[in-house]
Parts: C-alpha cells; structure tokens; sequence
C-alpha cells in the first residue's frame, strides 16, 4: 500500500472535526502557495481560508464526502491559481485533496461535448453499440491513446469488450487478463473510490509531512484518495504494458464491481479534474443503461418464458404424460433455455427430448442428485465433466447441466433436466500466470514486452454458464411441472381409491394445497394471490373501498445464497415469510411471486395506511434474526394503491416501479 501521493495534486489530512491538519503532502506550498509547516500550525483555514473551510465543515456533516468538490482562487509563486478541493471521510480522518486546474480548460465547451455524448448514449439499444459510444466519447473528451472497457467474468477473470484506439497503438480488443491482476484488494479500493487518475506513471512521489498519524503513531491509509500515489507493483505493471499514463473508473453493478473503463496514454498525459468529472458522468448513464437494456432483455425473455407457462397450463387439463409434454413442449424448452437435449424424470415415469446421455446414466445421475442436493434450488455447472456428481457417468456431448427440482408429495421429487453441448472458444489471455500455461501455447509475436506475451487458450469441454434469469425460469416452469405431476399423481390416486372416501378425502386436501400455497415459505402462491387481488379489486370498482398493494423484495439474496448456501438462502425465505405473516390483519393476504419476491395485498387501505404498514413490515423484517445468518436481512418495499380503471397488471406495474425505485434508492426502504 502506498504510503505517499501523486505530485499532481496536494494533500491535507484532517482530524474528524476539521479542526487540525494532521499531516500535509510536501508539495503543498507549490500546489496552494501555503508550506506544509503553516498548514500543520495554524490549520486548514490557513490553507483553505477561514470562509471556505467553514463552509466545507457545514457542507461534510453527516456525509463521507462533498456532493461535489469545489473551485478556490490562491496567490502561488506571484499568480492567481485556480484550485479544485474535494473533502471525503475515511474512518476518524478527513482527506482534502487539492489539484490544479489547467487555464486551458473551457467548461462551457465541455458541458456541450458531454451533452452530445449522453444523447449518444442514451440512444443506444445494444450494450456493444453502448460500450462503443462510450469509448469513443471518452476519447475524444480526454485525449488518451486507448480507451478500453474491461468487464468480469465469475471467476473474476478482465476480459477487453469495447475499445477506441489512436494509429499505431496495440489493440487489446477481446484480450483477456487473469483475475490475479485484479485482486480483491483492487476492488475493495474501486468501491471506495471509483477514480484512479495517473497522469504520469514515472512522475516522483510526494511524501507527507510528518510520515504517521501523530495521533495513532501508524501510517495513513491512502487507498481511498485519487491522488494516492503508485505502488512498485503497479509502476512495474503498467511499464510492463508501456503504458505512462493512465485514467480508471470503475463501472459498478447490482453484484458488484462489473467492469472498468481504462484510459491509456503511451506519454505523460494529464486530465483535468473537469474532464475526469465529465467521464465519469459518462460511465454512471453507460452503467445505468447497460443494466436497464439487460433488464429489457431479461423481460422479454420473462414473456417468452410466461407465454410457455400459458401453453402449459391450458396443457394441464388434460393431465398429459411426461413423454406427451414433451412431445409438445419440448423443442420450445430446448430454445428457451439454449439446451441440446431436455429430459423430464418422475417416478415410473420419464422422457427426453433432444440429444441426451444414456438412459442408465441417466438414472444415474437423478440418484445421486437425489441423494446430494436436498434444496429445491437448480443444481447448475457448465464444466459438468469435472463434477463429482458425474463422474464415472457416460453422459455423451453433454458438457452443462442445470438440474431442477419439483415437489410431487412429501416424500417425492420429479426433475427437469436441461443439458447444453460444448461451447468451444479461443481466448487470448495477456499475462497469463505460469500454472496456467501448460495447457497454451505461446504465439510468435510479445503483446507488450516480457510481461505481457499472449498465450491463446483452447477452451473445451465447457458449455455456456447458465445465467440467473435463466435458472429463475427455470424454477417457475418446474413448479408447474410439480402442480402437474401432483395433479396427476392424485387423478391416478382417485381412480384407483375412489371406494375409499378417507384416501380421496387426503388426495384432495393435497391437490388444495399444492395449488394455492408455496411448498417453500407456506404463503400463497402467484395463482391464489392474483385470484385475491382480482376479487378486491372488483371490490374496490362496486363499492369504492381503498386497497392496498405492497410488492418487496429480500435485499442482496443472491449474495446470500452465494456466500451461505442455498439451504440458508430457503431457511431465510422461509423465516421471512413467517414474520410478514405474523404482522398482517386478518383481511391482508400474503403471497410469494417468485423468487425473493413477495406480494401483500391489504384491502380497506389506503395510501397512508399502506405505507404504514410497509414501514412496520419493513422494520421488523430488518430486526429479524435468522439462526446461522451473520448479517442481517432486509427487504425494500413498494406501495401502490388502487385507482379507477386499474387493472390487477396496471397495480402491480406501479408498485414494481415503485419497489424498482426503493433498490435504487439504497435498498430497506419503501416507495410509493
């Protein structure tokens, strides 16, 4: 960790209640005209002057840092310098970072530069165009050589999917670089401070003044600041890529840090703070728009996958065998789901569609996944040979599998089984740690000298990775199989038990409750709840009584599920479920829409009512405590009341848009 800064730039560290500089960088004097031993005798007022520092004071309270850094004018050497100052906290110190800015720089010119870039952007209706518009628009805002964006893949693995390059610059286009060059340190570090601005990799670094906290005797942590200053490591890497000067932001998901804009300068390049202001405006409307053209595109296959549920439900009816559902369905699940072959298995009864392992290892494998995955998550792979559940199995071309579970009694299982043929790729990797070598061959040509040779990898026996809305589908869709499969299990039972009034008298307590309640948490399911609020809103069109819905959705599950399991990620479902239910009247219905997603609906309530009740619900979720979960859970709710002319589709859209706008509001929270 670097211990000094860029000497671009100048720095003060404050104490929590800006009253005393700690320490200060040793270039302040020529940054803002004040010596870094005034600065830590007489204060930052010295620095700053005594209106601006209060003003900053006022402006830090309660917050990690300024809603936006501002401009100051100070005499240094004999002329007037025009000073940018930003504050932020960083545990019990405060950081002022000071930085030039370049006369050259004209704001009105750049605002109209930005403005034609975000119009760009905010047209583009496909991430590879977005990604490009934004290299492009980068580029010509700030001047540097390359502009890339490199995005992560699940093992943490850079690979380059958009880049603007200047003549006789090496491309990096598709290069991938291993997840060693992007340590968890590295990303911790872009969660705090989303820039790294270095305008010139072998510019000296700038101690500070004393070299320790004088009041903790420990070195100051600079990961947080913009201008902290290189470490060797890095200053040998970005050498090794002869590279001098270099400007990153990081492109933030819903799971994370998604991926980094880069900015290459092959010479020493500095970028003004109003520049480096307008690119990474520029990266959060690219982030915000790549997340709302994958959300689309996740919606429309939502639609085809609910178009689908439509057939199969008017299917149902019928009670079809598995081999006839297949027969009709089949090739429409084997596109959906990009599989090459779709196997049902259910007891006595199985059938496949498409191209599959042998009927022995396929029984086979439904043992041990019997045996194995308890949950009533998918079991997913898309390296399925190096799984242990496969091994010894003869299972063909198959090289992904995603296993889905549903629930036919209490004691039997059925399972949908999607399985995907090798997908076959070449990656180019720069960099490539030495253990991963054995298995490449190294190409003739360096990329970019000694460090950065380029090792092409022949990747095989891998089929596509199964993506979280398709594994989301693929539960809802085996849930209906499992309505079907009991439905039919309990049609057999009544024709064979008919004489036996107690045995049909259980048969059709099953099939109740299997049709109207989530086997999981126990609370209505999606068909009951869409029933309930079809009636009160009938209610509500005759007699004009307020209703109430509330849509909410459990905070940050898929962490939960990656970090703890999804033993833990049902157990919380399931505890969730209970405590609403325990706060609800008795006219409030509660049902599960899927997922981590849940519905109340609350008749003879209005809009101050219902966001009462969301707050209690609210507050008492994120007070639950679940055995073996450490952190807590919280769920973000959105409220939406009826109106005349609603229909149950235009309720619910309000209150998604409204649970929508509560995530991105930062979550626990409820919006209306």
């Amino acid at each position: 960790m670097s211990r000094m800064i860029q000497s671009c730039g100048a720095l003060l560290v404050l104490s929590a209640d800006l009253g005393q500089v700690l320490q200060a960088s040793d270039n302040l004097a020529e940054v803002a005209g004040v010596s870094p031993d005034t600065a830590l005798a007489h204060g930052p007022g010295k620095v700053l002057g005594h209106a601006l520092w209060q003003r900053l004071g006022r402006e830090l309270q309660g917050r990690a840092r300024l809603a936006a850094a501002v401009v100051m004018s100070r005499r240094v050497a004999g002329q007037v310098r025009r000073l940018q100052v930003d504050l932020h906290r960083q545990g019990e110190r405060v950081f002022v970072e000071i930085e030039p800015l370049h006369a050259s720089s004209n704001k009105r010119r750049l605002l109209a530069t930005v403005s034609g870039w975000l119009v760009q952007l905010a047209a583009a209706d496909h991430p590879d165009q977005l990604l490009e518009t934004l290299v492009e628009g980068v580029q010509s805002i700030t001047g540097h050589d390359r502009v890339l964006v490199a995005s992560f893949d699940a093992e943490g693995h850079g690979a380059v999917v958009a880049e603007s390059v200047a003549a006789k610059v090496p491309s990096l286009m598709g290069m991938r670089f291993p997840a060693s060059d992007f340590p968890p340190q590295m990303r911790e570090v872009f969660e705090r401070q989303a820039v790294r601005s270095v305008p010139d990799v072998e510019a000296a670094s700038v101690p500070l003044r004393p070299r320790r906290d004088p009041l903790t005797g420990a070195p100051v942590d600079l990961s947080a600041a913009l201008l902290r200053g290189l470490s060797s490591a890095q200053r040998q890497y970005l050498r090794a890529m002869q590279v001098r000067a270099v400007l990153t932001v990081a492109m933030q998901g819903d799971a994370g840090l998604w991926g980094l804009l880069i900015c290459h300068g092959m010479a020493a390049h500095p970028t003004s703070p109003l520049a480096r202001d307008a690119v990474v405006s520029l990266v959060q409307m690219t982030t915000q728009r790549l997340f709302l053209l994958k959300a689309r595109r996740e919606a429309r296959y939502l639609e085809e996958v609910r178009d689908s549920r439509e057939l199969l439900g008017r299917t149902a009816q019928e009670l079809p065998e598995p081999v006839q559902l297949l027969d009709r369905h089949g090739g429409e699940w084997r596109a959906l789901f990009r599989a090459q072959g779709v196997a049902l298995i259910m007891p006595s009864l199985d059938g496949g569609e498409g191209t599959l392992p042998a009927h022995e290892s396929l029984a086979r494998l439904v043992a041990r996944l019997n045996d194995q995955h308890c949950h009533q998550a998918p079991w997913t792979s898309h390296t399925l040979a190096e799984e242990a559940l496969a091994g010894g199995l003869d299972l063909g071309e198959a090289c992904g599998l995603m296993a889905v579970p549903f629930p036919i009694d209490g004691t039997q299982r059925g399972w949908l089984l999607l399985f995907r043929g090798e997908q076959r790729e070449t990656h180019a990797w720069a960099g490539m740690p030495r253990s991963g070598r054995e298995a490449m061959a190294p190409t003739t040509q360096p990329l970019l000298g000694q460090l950065f040779e380029q090792w092409r990898e022949e990747v095989r026996g891998r089929s596509a990775p199964w993506e979280r809305i398709e594994r989301l589908a693929a539960m809802d869709l085996a849930e209906d199989l499992g309505v079907m499969a009991a439905a039919q299990q309990i049609h057999r039972l009544y024709a064979d038990l008919r004489r036996e009034r107690e045995a049909l008298a259980e048969a059709n307590r099953r099939l109740e409750r299997l049709a109207h309640y989530d086997p999981l948490t126990q609370s209505w399911n999606r068909y009951s709840i869409e029933r309930a609020l079809d009636t009160e809103i009938g209610a509500a069109e005759r007699y004009g009584r307020p209703l109430a819905v509330l849509l909410f959705d459990l905070d940050h599950f898929k962490q939960i599920n990656d970090q703890y399991g999804h033993e833990m990620g049902d157990r919380v479902l399931t505890e969730l479920a209970a405590a609403v239910e325990g706060r609800l009247r008795g006219s409030d219905f509660l049902g599960r829409w899927g997922g981590e997603e849940f519905v109340v609906v609350a008749s003879h309530c209005g809009l101050e009512s219902g966001l009462g009740l969301a707050e209690r619900l609210r507050a008492h979720v994120a007070a639950l405590s679940v055995p073996g979960l450490s952190r807590r859970i919280t769920i973000s709710i959105g409220v939406a009341t009826w109106q005349p002319g609603d229909t149950r589709k235009s309720l619910l859209a309000r209150a998604d848009a409204a649970m929508y706008r509560a995530k991105h509001g930062g979550r626990n929270r409820v919006e209306s």
